[in-house]
Order: structure tokens, then sequence, then C-alpha cells
């Protein structure tokens, strides 16, 4: 039988995940930046932007799904 996690355990790795999405954001768009400079373009960044929001609810979504179903035995 699995082991859950506390209701503290769960509420405290809920918490760390507030910060996935805009973190990936930024990422991605400071990249998106930095290539807009390079090539001289202005679309690299907003790619960027939309690229981190995806990969952000992605790992978001991955995350929470770990947690509902608690440590391994």
């Amino acid at each position: 039988m699995p082991r859950q996690m506390s209701s503290w355990s769960k509420a405290s790795a809920y918490m760390g995940l507030a910060f996935v999405i805009p973190v990936a954001m930024y990422a991605c768009w400071w990249i998106g930046d930095w290539a807009d400079q390079k090539y001289g373009t202005k679309w690299f960044g907003l790619v960027g932007l939309l690229f981190g929001f995806a990969a952000g609810l992605y790992e978001l979504l991955r995350q929470s799904s770990r947690i509902e179903k608690g440590p391994k035995a």
C-alpha cells in the first residue's frame, strides 16, 4: 500500500509550482530576445514567450500529477 503525502507536504509542493510558468516564460523570452538582437528580428521574443508558457504549463501538469500520486513505495 503506497504511503500518502501529508497535507503540509502537498501544500509546500504546490506552492513551489507557482513559479514554474513565470520562470519558464522569462527564460524562454530572454533567449528569444537575445536571438532578436543577434538576427535583427522582432518575433523570436514572442515565440519564446509562447514556448515558455507551453513548457511551463506542461511541467505544472506533470508535477501536479506526480504530487497527487504520492511517493513510490
